[in-house]
């Protein structure tokens, strides 16, 4: 072509079919004319373009009631009952708060390795523990977990909690729970029950050790944990569920030319083909509004497939199609489930394919027993099972994969780069908090997981809790971190040195803490393995100061740490959003640093993908949390990206491909009453809206 323009140049040849292969290499001439040599060859591959071209069927496994995750923390709440000042509050009660109290003893001579706190209220607890406020407005259905163990002493210990209940002839209960595990023995469990005291007016000090509460009245029980209107309370919302395991054996007669796999694996996935894992993707694949879009990742496995015997095998995780939240104002999607297609073009010039069907072979009963990104991941060495993704594997005991609903969204190839391990951390230092308790230092801020090693008696359980800074008495910092518990559990088979890391969460952290270590752990048990999209740094800065050199490296990990196929607020608390407030601008500085031209195109799509039907743009794209303000600010991100994208790429596809959407959400605009609260800048109006495209 006869052109100054050196990039962005768009194939203009002959028409490609799916799956088709095209090389490519380039030469250019100077003003003088004079050509330079040929660059080396280059190539893509093209998906699967039309529906047509997929045979595979999806498939997976949908429960037909909650899944009770038997390690939750909410477990706690078994055998505690309900109580309250009079019988059948559980229906209608009176209006008007109600206080209750419960002394416990800590036996001399007992070391607390951990105490956990739990308290649901209806409406909502404050709670206190020997005085001090540790978990204030604790709701029915997702109430925190504290950790206790600092507030706890040798001796009496008191509970006190003020349920608010300000409406009448509304359902009302209190249930709670104290968990206190000693470094040796049975734990002390202490729960609510018709022993504890109720008042429905106190004094001041009411809460505290001293107060005679000789006046008070014992409570009334209303039910046991799971009754209704409140079910299971915390364990419904935290939305945990065991990975899924998939396999499929299949044999080849013939030589094999070229074997490419396309696969979506919803929500998260990683491939297995003859009992070795295929790629170094990790929280795959990128995260979208499902209903929308669902993207697939391509595999070329011609050199992994065997002559003869061969298996599939595909461990799926929840991601954000399975929510990590299930309650009022989040999307979930549905149960993990999996699209694959194995196409085989064979040396004789024949074609064939494996897909997935009713015919592969699932269990839910593997090592991974709970994975949420919010909460971390429960792995139980002892379910692993040997080459389960390898020719003659006996999965007889597996059940049949079921043929489940596809999601509505279409498919799409993945463009932009996966997420990877791009580094990996040493802690600086490890100190002993407490008999059994440790706090590594991973020396800054960093977002990924960690990899343990370890070594121990069967069953044995490490436990690893991740924090950002810490308290003052040197325990983990959390309360910024709201629900999300950032706390992956692993329990050992016993077979020497055992080396793991979690598939399926992350976390935002510097300190960790780990309990359950067989022994006194050394700073080399664990390693701190970083994790972000793995786009190319593209320019770097240092000078003579090293304040400002160290303000450089704040800035490029906490940029690169939200970098998660979407470009989140957060990585470590419940939210981890791809809000459009924080990118209008920033996008545009973060293009100087990293080559974020593929990020932000994916991430412009999703913006479009999650438009209303009458033009509006939502706050946080994918919609997962659907919140729709009709604001100036944040929806112009819409327009700013695809600026950006244009003025340091020279790409203009994104604002030729999404003009007209762009066009219509700026006609709602103007048709949009949008006057704003003078004390919450909220626009309100006729365009608010509180649900999705």
């Amino acid at each position: 072509m006869d052109s100054a323009q050196s990039i962005q140049v768009v194939y203009a040849g002959k028409p490609l079919l799916s799956g088709a292969v095209a090389f490519w290499k380039v030469q250019v001439w100077d003003q003088d004319g004079k050509a330079s040599a040929w660059s080396p060859s280059a190539q893509w591959s093209m998906g699967l373009l039309l529906g047509a071209d997929w045979q595979a069927r999806w498939i997976g496994r949908d429960e037909e009631r909650i899944y009770q995750d038997p390690s939750s923390p909410y477990q706690a709440f078994r055998n505690a009952r309900w109580i309250w000042d009079a019988p059948n509050a559980q229906t209608s009660a009176p209006a008007g708060d109600r206080y209750f109290r419960q002394t416990f003893t800590v036996p001399a001579g007992r070391k607390i390795a951990r105490a956990i706190f739990i308290a649901s209220g209806d409406s909502v607890a404050d709670v206190f523990l020997n005085g001090e406020p540790i978990a204030p407005k604790s709701n029915t259905t997702l109430p925190p977990v504290v950790d206790a163990t600092s507030l706890l002493h040798t001796g009496e210990n008191l509970v006190a909690i003020q349920v608010a209940h300000p409406l009448p002839d509304r359902p009302a209960g209190l249930l709670a729970t104290v968990r206190i595990e000693f470094a040796s023995g049975e734990p002390i469990i202490v729960q609510t029950e018709n022993r504890w005291r109720t008042a429905s007016k106190v004094e001041a000090g009411w809460q505290k050790a001293g107060y005679l509460d000789i006046a008070w009245q014992p409570s009334v029980e209303l039910g046991e944990y799971g009754m209704a209107p409140w079910g299971l309370v915390g364990i419904a919302a935290a939305h945990h569920l065991p990975a899924r395991m998939l396999r499929r054996e299949f044999t080849l007669d013939r030589k094999v030319r070229r074997a490419t796999v396309y696969m979506a694996g919803l929500g998260l996935s990683e491939f297995y083909l003859n009992g070795a894992k295929v790629g170094d993707h990790v929280l795959s694949p990128g995260l979208t509004d499902y209903d929308k879009r669902v993207l697939y990742v391509t595999y070329d496995v011609t050199r992994q497939l065997a002559a003869g015997h061969n298996a599939l095998g595909v461990i799926l995780g929840n991601g954000r199609y399975y929510s990590p939240r299930s309650q009022s104002g989040t999307r979930s999607f549905g149960y993990p489930k999996l699209l694959l297609q194995l196409n085989l073009e064979y040396e004789d010039g024949t074609t064939g394919s494996i897909e997935s069907d009713n015919t592969w072979k699932l269990t839910t009963a593997g090592p991974i027993r709970q994975n949420n990104e919010y909460d971390g991941e429960d792995y139980d060495s002892r379910n692993e099972l040997a080459n389960w993704a390898a020719p003659g594997f006996n999965d007889a005991t597996w059940d049949a994969a079921r043929l489940v609903a596809a999601p509505t969204g279409m498919l799409a190839a993945e463009m932009a780069e996966p997420l990877r391990v791009t580094d990996t951390l040493h802690p600086v230092s490890v100190k002993q908090l407490r008999p059994g308790v440790y706090i590594f230092d991973m020396g800054q801020n960093m977002v990924g997981w960690c990899r343990l090693h370890v070594s121990g008696p069967k069953g044995a359980t490490v436990t690893l809790r991740h924090a950002e800074t810490l308290n003052p008495d040197g325990s983990l910092y959390v309360a910024n971190l709201r629900t999300a518990l950032a706390t992956d559990a692993y329990t050992l088979k016993g077979e020497g040195p055992e080396v793991w890391e979690p598939r399926f969460t992350y976390h935002g952290f510097r300190f960790v803490e780990m309990t359950g270590f067989p022994g006194e752990p050394a700073a080399a048990a664990l390693e701190g393995r970083v994790v972000h999209d793995d786009m190319e740094q593209t320019a770097d800065f240092t000078s003579s100061n090293t304040l400002l050199n160290q303000i450089h490296h704040n800035v490029l990990w906490g940029i690169a740490g939200n970098y998660r196929s979407i470009p989140t607020d957060c990585p470590q608390r419940d939210e981890r959003q791809g809000w459009l407030g924080d990118r209008s601008q920033v996008s545009r500085s973060e293009s100087y640093m990293f080559d974020v031209a593929a990020f932000y195109s994916k991430w412009t799509a999703d913006l479009a993908d999650s438009q209303h039907p009458d033009g509006a743009i939502p706050d946080v794209a994918p919609n997962y949390w659907p919140l729709y303000h009709d604001d100036l600010t944040w929806p112009s991100t819409f327009i700013f990206v695809p600026g950006m994208l244009y003025d340091e790429y020279g790409d203009k596809r994104m604002i030729e491909r999404y003009y007209p959407a762009m066009r219509k959400w700026l006609d709602h605009t103007r048709s949009c009453r949008t006057t704003s609260s003078p004390k919450t800048s909220t626009p309100i109006g006729a365009c608010r809206r509180k649900t999705p495209s």
